[in-house]
């Protein structure tokens, strides 16, 4: 019997493939919009989550093929750190409450590239702040912003994956829980192959080749849209401004989609500074590690550090 399935993320882990490409494409179960998803699950306050409202507002009634929900939010949000934590074991929570014998499904990336497509999202999406304060926000304030309880901002446990892919282990049993690591899309059709083999999942037709949907800005153009986003206060919390102008979002979104396509601003990577990598290399591999004890990974092959 086919089951649920639920695709939780992480963020900058190919969601925006997966859910434009490659889940609509489904014949064996009915795809959910993002939209519906979080009204569903993450849209109810932490006091007032009812099954049976979600059960609703997904119109599970009266269907004939199973669901497949993706959202990378159900993981938590990157640029706070998922509420510091607290975000996921709730959604997994209400996950569960609706879906008991659901698949889930979670892609997760080495931490070098992952923190490093963080910070790039974060200035994409509005960021003003260097890379040191992105990540160590609270080496640059005081008071009750060092408190991540308080003012939510990017942790670095966020990234331990072990911890997220044991608790569903135990709400689920681990036979549930799938881990694909996002570089085994460098052969995306063997992957997809073994997708539809672990989830019971059949699509119509592969997704094309092609480019990723979100590429990243180079060094150069996010530096110049780090200047841009000085003119609006959106969209990202913790960031500097200078004048939150009329239309700043316009403003913002047309200069993204300018800088983008200027090759010669992007042609060099953004790279995070040894200081940085060297915090990354010192803080992930007890958890990797445990991860492994868990799930036969070549994550070591493939770049995280262990």
């Amino acid at each position: 019997m086919q089951s649920t399935i639920v695709h939780l993320g992480y963020h900058k882990t190919a969601t925006t493939w997966l859910q434009k490409q490659v889940f609509p494409r489904a014949t064996s179960h009915d795809y959910i919009p993002r939209k519906t998803v979080q009204d569903a699950f993450i849209a109810p306050a932490g006091m007032h989550f009812c099954p049976e409202e979600a059960r609703r507002v997904l119109s599970l009634n009266g269907r004939n093929r199973p669901v497949l929900l993706s959202e990378e939010n159900l993981s938590g949000y990157i640029h706070n750190g998922g509420l510091h934590g607290f975000l996921a074991p709730e959604m997994a929570r209400r996950i569960k409450a609706v879906f008991p014998e659901a698949r889930i499904v979670l892609f997760i990336r080495n931490q070098f590239d992952i923190c490093r497509a963080s910070y790039a999202q974060y200035v994409s999406g509005g960021g003003t702040w260097g890379p040191r304060r992105y990540f160590e926000t609270a080496r640059y304030v005081r008071g009750a912003l060092t408190r991540p309880w308080k003012a939510p901002v990017f942790e670095f446990e966020h990234f331990e994956y072990d911890r997220l892919v044991a608790h569903y282990d135990s709400l689920f049993g681990a036979d549930r829980v799938h881990v694909y690591p996002y570089e085994w899309l460098s052969d995306r059709s063997t992957l997809i192959a073994r997708m539809e083999a672990d989830l019971g999942l059949a699509l119509e037709d592969l997704p094309p080749e092609g480019e990723r949907a979100n590429r990243s800005l180079g060094a150069a153009g996010l530096t110049v849209m780090r200047g841009v986003n000085l003119f609006t206060r959106q969209s990202v919390v913790n960031k500097d401004r200078i004048v939150d102008l009329p239309g700043g979002q316009v403003l913002r979104h047309g200069a993204k989609w300018l800088v983008g396509r200027m090759p010669a601003i992007n042609r060099n990577p953004a790279r995070l500074s040894g200081r940085l990598q060297q915090r990354i290399a010192e803080h992930y591999p007890h958890s990797n590690r445990r991860l492994l004890e868990m799930r036969d990974l070549p994550l070591e092959e493939l770049g995280y550090p262990v």
